[in-house]
């Protein structure tokens, strides 16, 4: 559900509403709970105007927290709309999910096998991307095998000790890495390197102050990164 649409409901601001979903996102995140299982950022513009305004699609799970937290009339009514609507839902999607060979109508079970041509098409279609994809990464990820953690990542200052570079350490390497205008001077990848899969940010504990955001390469990022180096103009 839309939050301009809930927040209506509720009888708030959207900003202001904004603001609750905010708060409960620090609190899931901080517990290492996916905030996205709740609420989900999108953004829209309005009519003659470029500018682009952030709203939240709320699932299920995401109305029932608001839901928790109210009381009285308005509480009772918002939880019957959006129980009703997220019904409706489900309906409509086991419907959509009925077999063809299924459907008595001629004209509904033409028009739900064609929908199941371009789902099989579909499937096809990133199953074969997949597979693309393992044989290019293959290669690397054999290549850094030794220093890739459970799920394929590289601390940055391990790829510094597989480059083995003399006076190319770790705190070089970021530093480098900076000067590229990949890394910000946070230590966190820029947007656009995270995107091209070269980069992932954990949340990891630390003893003085809970958790705190780390960088970490992938195999790509590594391989990546190592031929970047490779090309640079020597000191």
């Amino acid at each position: 559900m839309d939050s301009r649409e809930v927040a209506d409901m509720v009888g708030k601001e959207h900003k202001e509403f904004l603001r609750t979903i905010h708060n409960h996102i620090q609190i899931l995140e901080s517990a290492e709970l996916r905030s996205q299982d709740f609420y989900i950022k999108d953004h829209y513009k309005t009519e003659g105007n470029n500018k682009s305004y952030k709203y939240y699609l709320l699932t299920r799970k995401g109305c029932d927290m608001v839901a928790n937290k109210m009381n009285g009339t308005k509480g009772v009514l918002f939880t019957a709309h959006y129980v009703t609507r997220f019904e409706e839902m489900e309906t409509q999607l086991k419907k959509q999910l009925v077999p063809s060979y299924m459907i008595d109508n001629s004209i509904q079970r033409a028009e739900r096998w064609i929908q199941e041509q371009k789902e099989r098409e579909r499937i096809e279609s990133e199953k074969l991307l997949l597979e693309q994809q393992v044989t290019e990464y293959q290669p690397k990820v054999e290549k850094y095998h030794q220093f890739l953690d459970a799920d394929g990542l590289m601390d940055i200052g391990s790829l510094a000790k597989e480059l083995n570079i003399k006076g190319f350490g770790r705190n070089k390497l970021f530093t480098f890495l900076k000067d590229q205008k990949i890394l910000m001077a946070n230590n966190l990848p820029y947007q656009k390197y995270m995107g091209r899969g070269l980069f992932e940010v954990k949340s990891v504990p630390t003893s003085k102050i809970g958790y705190v955001s780390k960088t970490y390469l992938t195999a790509k990022g590594a391989d990546y990164i190592t031929d970047l180096i490779s090309k640079r103009k020597p000191a």
